[in-house]
């Protein structure tokens, strides 16, 4: 039936035209109103997480996220939004009908008042702190049984644009060309994707599912930026990057940190204590400053806002902002971290660059069912190609599609990349860790090519292996040097069979004709390039010309021991007047020409210590126990050539540990024994490392002159105690105060078997003590100081002056 002109539709459709219209209608009304935008500072364009959104003036208030994004549903019409923030102040926004993602801009206080707060009684903030430090191990996700997540990682490195807009450079050519670049895109980028179990105490392993960076291949770089800052914020001691800071939610806090409650806020049910912090005024400590967002279920932390509480002029800094969400209503646990670092030392064209950093953790897990059997010693694995291809993994967990900034930066850089080979220059700088440059399929040895000491002078050589590109089964290579001042070559070579596995297992032989230092101590120490010995070789003036052949086999047992067992001969000869005096059926000798048959054993015990394996390599994340090496040694007379029937022991357990409060104290305990009398070259030197003026040199004696003593049996301590910038500390100038103690004594049997040197032994005791001042200079990534060492006690010298060592320090 069809309906036209004017007249009227029948009854029964005009009822159901107005019941339908009159339910839409009150879904209209009924329906929330809905805002979103984003809150940012004005000068720096950085967004600004966690500020506080009242909004129609409403006691109910809502915030931004960590990326100073708010999205709001709110029941009624929107008519304002008002926005506080700490350090800010406070703006109110009018919203209209045809707003739609607005950015707010909420300006800095123009005075910052530092004045003491006096309170009528106990400081309100300490209440809640305390709260927090009492509910601190139950909130604390890593005193959980077990969890796993997935984290999506995304940094980005560039230039701040507001420092492009200055007036100094707006006008300046070069800057405008950089200004149009970082306006399509970044520096630099990278993305990964990690899959992360955890189970208590400290079991972790960490794999990379998808890596994506500008420019490289190898996704080693993507882990190691997620080691920036600490997975959460409830430790005693908060870490960022390599350096220790006291948690303002630790033991005692209140003592040293001044805590001012800023706002209260109203989530349903609970609430929302918002407090500053900083270090009390006087206090000189690695602090932090910032603000803690705390929930009153279980007085957990909701959100948390740190940054070095005294601003670094140099090196890397780094801000970090922290969110979390109470899991399945069980645990508080992080589902954002940010990491914003700061260059001081790379900069462009004076303008220094940033990083922004960011990790979202999903499918959060709490106790899942874990076996140990799922963890190793690797603790972080990188072995995966990057995944461009594995379009469902970063669908999965990108949070975002990528921007036209972030497609042109991969566009460019890759570009770029090929055109340089970027990714062979980082493999070059990964295997340097090792003491290697790659070259096609073989690898320079660094140390052999030059090389200074007070025997050979200056020392020139060539040593090479081949790399992995020809086989990973074997290892294969020599050296020659050089010696300017003994005008004598040396030459040496090896081969070893390297047996897959988890024992990583190596079978080879070992020959070279050198020079070794006379009465030295060496210990196995595996991956080591730059040794404590480093800069004491070129103090050494007492050398043996030594041929040495040896057969060797090495591995790893009971998880933690690394072995390295060989059986070698030595022919080693005196390059001075030194004689030792043997006897031999009623017939006296002096020789200087020795042979030795030796079975050695090394061992490095590193209790769970921690590594991450790349592509290519497995990298020491060190271990927080005692490192502890020993040697046995055992001498062969009359069997393949060997002189001499001795069994040495040889023993050395080292530690660092940070104390709060106080810095980090650092000990090695060193002692050796040999049962049978030797001669010179296979005793103990006593690891002096004298000069009037010279680098300090650590686990030495750096007042005792070289081969002053000489011993068959010795222990000796080295202990240092770094204050950090506990004891001085401003904002331009903060060295590093160290005090230092080393102690030795030691015996020698048959002293008149020597001839033709003056024995000494240290059978009375050794003592020095140390002052020093490290990062006088301090460029962020080497530090330059000084200091003193004074020698006293019963071996100190009878002219004051003797008895003092000047030193300068290097520290990386």
């Amino acid at each position: 039936m069809n309906y036209s002109g004017n007249k009227p539709y029948p009854f029964s459709i005009r009822l159901f035209i107005t019941f339908v219209l009159v339910i839409f209608s009150a879904a209209l009304f009924s329906q929330d109103n809905f805002i979103s935008g984003k809150v940012i500072d004005p000068q720096t364009k950085e967004p600004l997480a966690f500020v506080n959104i009242l909004v129609n003036k409403d006691k109910q208030v809502s915030q931004t996220d960590i990326d100073g994004i708010f999205r709001i549903t709110f029941k009624t019409t929107i008519d304002s939004l008002q926005f506080s923030y700490v350090g800010y102040e406070t703006y109110v926004y009018k919203v209209l009908n045809k707003t739609k993602n607005p950015i707010i801009e909420l300006k800095k206080k123009q005075f910052l008042l530092n004045e003491v707060v006096i309170f009528p009684g106990e400081n309100p903030a300490h209440r809640i702190i305390n709260k927090v430090i009492e509910n601190r191990d139950k909130n604390n996700p890593e005193k959980m049984n077990s969890f796993s997540y997935t984290s999506y990682n995304k940094m980005i490195f560039t230039i701040p644009m507001d420092s492009l807009d200055k007036d100094t450079i707006r006008n300046d050519s070069d800057f405008i060309k950089v200004k149009k670049i970082l306006k399509k895109q970044y520096l630099f980028l990278m993305e990964s994707v990690t899959e992360r179990k955890f189970m208590y105490p400290d079991k972790n392993n960490e794999k990379l599912v998808a890596s994506k960076i500008s420019g490289l291949k190898d996704p080693l770089l993507s882990l190691l930026f997620s080691q920036v800052q600490s997975f959460s914020f409830y430790n005693e001691i908060f870490h960022l990057l390599d350096k220790n800071y006291l948690n303002p939610i630790s033991k005692g806090s209140p003592n040293k940190y001044f805590f001012l409650l800023e706002d209260t806020l109203y989530q349903g049910n609970d609430s929302v204590y918002i407090i500053s912090y900083k270090p009390h005024r006087n206090q000189n400590f690695d602090g932090l400053k910032g603000l803690l967002y705390i929930n009153t279920n279980g007085y957990a932390i909701q959100n948390v806002i740190a940054d070095p509480a005294i601003e670094e002029k140099s090196g890397l800094v780094v801000k970090i902002q922290q969110k979390y969400e109470l899991i399945d209503n069980k645990q508080w646990f992080p589902v954002q971290l940010n990491s914003d670092l700061t260059f001081n030392t790379v900069s462009i064209n004076n303008i220094k660059v940033i990083g922004q950093g960011k990790s979202y953790l999903k499918d959060i897990v709490l106790n899942p069912v874990l076996n140990k059997s799922e963890f190793s010693n690797v603790e972080i694995e990188a072995t995966i190609a990057p995944t461009d291809q594995n379009d469902k993994i970063w669908k999965a967990y990108r949070i975002d599609s990528l921007s036209e900034i972030d497609k042109n930066t991969y566009h460019l850089i890759d570009s770029i990349s090929k055109a340089v080979n970027l990714d062979r220059m980082t493999r070059t700088m990964e295997t340097m860790m090792f003491g290697k440059i790659p070259f096609k399929f073989v690898d320079f040895d660094i140390n052999k090519l030059f090389n200074f000491n007070n025997y050979e002078g200056w020392r020139l050589g060539l040593g090479l292996h081949n790399n992995y590109k020809i086989s990973k089964t074997f290892v294969a290579g020599g050296y020659f040097a050089y010696g300017f001042s003994d005008k004598a070559f040396k030459y040496g070579g090896d081969l070893a069979f390297n047996i897959p596995g988890a024992y990583d297992i190596s079978l080879g032989v070992n020959y070279f004709n050198d020079v070794i230092e006379s009465g030295s101590v060496s210990f196995y120490e595996p991956g080591s390039l730059w040794s404590d010995s480093y800069y004491r070789g070129f103090l050494i003036k007492r050398m043996d010309i030594t041929e040495k052949k040896e057969f060797f086999v090495k591995f790893t047992a009971l998880k933690y021991i690394k072995a390295n067992i060989g059986l070698s001969l030595s022919a080693k000869s005196v390059t001075n007047d030194y004689f030792y005096g043997v006897s031999n059926e009623n017939v006296s000798m002096l020789i200087n020409d020795y042979n030795f048959t030796e079975l050695r054993v090394g061992l490095c015990y590193s209790f769970k210590e921690k590594f991450i394996k790349t592509l290519r390599y497995k990298l020491s994340m060190g271990t927080k126990y005692p490192t502890v090496w020993f040697n046995y040694i055992r001498g062969f007379n009359n069997f393949l050539n060997g002189e001499y029937n001795y069994n040495k022991y040889e023993f050395k357990i080292r530690k660092s540990y940070f104390i709060k409060n106080l810095g980090t104290s650092s000990f090695q305990l060193q002692a050796g024994y040999i049962d049978g009398d030797l001669p010179y070259c296979n005793l103990y030197n006593g690891i002096g490392s004298y000069r009037k003026y010279t680098i300090a040199i650590p686990n030495s004696f750096a007042c005792m002159r070289m081969n002053e003593f000489l011993s068959n049996r010795y222990a000796a301590l080295f202990f240092t105690h770094n204050f950090g910038k506990l004891l001085f500390k401003t904002k331009i100038f903060a060295p590093e105060i160290v005090v230092a103690t080393n102690l030795c004594i030691g015996d020698l049997n048959n002293p008149s078997k020597h001839f033709n040197i003056d024995v000494r032994t240290l059978r009375k005791g050794y003592i020095e003590s140390g002052l020093l001042v490290n990062k006088i200079i301090n460029t962020g990534f080497y530090g330059i100081g000084v200091g003193a060492y004074y020698r006293y006690g019963y071996y100190s010298l009878p002219a004051f002056k003797d008895n003092i060592a000047l030193k300068f320090t290097l520290t990386f």
